[in-house]
Formats: C-alpha cells, structure tokens, sequence
C-alpha cells in the first residue's frame, strides 16, 4: 500500500464518519486532536522547562525561609536578653529613686 492509498483510506473513513456522526462530530474530534498535538508539541519545549525553574524557584525560597527562622530565633533571643537588662536597669532606677527620697538631703 503506498502513501497515497493511505492516504485516500484515511479521507474515506474520515468521511464515513462524518457522514455517519455529523459534520459537527468530526470538526470536534479534529479540534480535539490538534489540542493534542499542540500539548504535546509545548510538553517539551514549554511545560518542561517552566517546572524545572518554578522547582528550582521553591527550592531556593525554601532555603531561604531555613536562613530566616535562624535569624528570627536569634532576634527573638537577643531581644529578650535587651528586655532582660531593661527590667535591671528598671528595677536599680526605683531603687536608687526610693533611697533618694527617704535620704532627706544634707545640707
């Protein structure tokens, strides 16, 4: 069977089944196909590449949220050792205050 018998093969059936489903039928079925072979026509040259960076992407973006939870966890300990000598000096400022006001003053 050469190229152009199948060819002719391919063209009656196509037509058979138009005849027999509608003219409607077989434009869908052709549309559906072509979706098809543009998806995946764009599976490799497109698809492939955009997951393989939006990867690389989450990969980083995880990494970076690692490096930000240390830094927030060394934040959070350095602010409490600031509040921790704030309550001090706090705490020796009322002390001072109190000793200051019952020591009248010498004259």
């Amino acid at each position: 069977m050469t190229s152009e018998e199948l060819k002719q093969g391919v063209l009656d059936s196509l037509l058979r089944i138009a005849e027999r489903f509608g003219v409607p039928v077989v434009l869908l079925a052709v549309i559906i196909w072509l979706g098809r072979e543009a998806a995946i026509t764009l599976h490799g040259s497109l698809v492939e590449p955009v997951v393989k960076s939006h990867v690389e992407f989450l990969e980083t973006t995880s990494e970076t949220l690692k490096e930000i939870s240390s830094v927030q966890t060394q934040q959070a300990a350095t602010l409490e050792e600031l509040a921790h000598g704030q309550r001090e000096l706090t705490d020796r400022v009322k002390t001072v205050t109190a000793r200051a006001v019952e020591t009248p003053p010498q004259n």
